[in-house]
This record gives structure tokens, sequence and C-alpha cells, in this order.
């Protein structure tokens, strides 16, 4: 598991990268999407008395998800949150609108390169 310590200041700089910023954008991308299409999904399917309701159920607990992986993000759990991920993704594009998935997909590919950027930094600063 990737996690990073919290005083290390060339880390720092690494923890800022572009990367990270997709990251985060994909994420709050899939976060207002699951909310918007859920709350939409909750009410068709409570007048309809459909199963759309369940799929709005699901959606809004996406939503919560998405930030707690941006918490873990911010958190530097890179592991924990890359492995929420994955599960949230499989989740939004079997359940929810196939949209917020593929917003998801695209952070949890993203997930790889900042833990690959993490681990080259801290094996060339050990001394620093």
């Amino acid at each position: 598991m990737v996690n990073q310590p919290d005083n290390a200041g060339s880390n720092q700089q690494i923890f800022d990268a572009p990367e990270k910023s997709t990251i985060k954008d994909m994420l709050t991308i899939a976060w207002v999407l699951s909310l918007i299409v859920g709350i939409i999904l909750l009410i068709t399917g409570i007048i309809t008395f459909g199963i759309t309701a369940i799929f709005g159920v699901i959606d809004i607990v996406v939503f919560y998800e998405c930030r707690e992986i941006i918490r873990m993000t911010e958190q530097r759990k890179l592991s924990a949150a890359k492995e929420k991920t994955l599960i949230w993704m499989i989740v939004g594009l079997i359940f929810g609108f196939i949209v917020v998935g593929l917003f998801m997909v695209i952070a949890y590919i993203k997930f790889d390169d900042l833990i690959r950027a993490y681990q080259n930094t801290a094996k060339q600063s050990p001394s620093q």
C-alpha cells in the first residue's frame, strides 16, 4: 500500500502533480453527475413506483463515496482510494449512470500514474 508521509517536503511537489488534479477533477465531475442523476432517478422512481428509485439511491451512494475518495486522495491514502474507486466505478457502470462510471474509470487509471510518480520520487530522495 502506498501512503505518503505527512512530513516530507519533497513529497509535496509530487503530490501537486497534474495526475492529482486530474483525479480530483474527474471525481468531482462524477460526484456532481451522480447527485443530479440520483435525484432525477429517485424522483422518477417515487412518482412511478418503479425500480428507478433503487438506481437513484445507488447513484446517491456513489455521490457520497466520490467525496470520500477525494478526501482519501487529499490524505495521501492513494492505494486505499484507488481500491475504493474500483469498487464504486463498477457499481456506477452497472447500476448507475454510465457517464459517472466513465469519469471514475479515468480517475482510476490516473491513480496508477500518481502512485508511480510518488514511488519514483521516493526512490530518488531517500537521503534528503
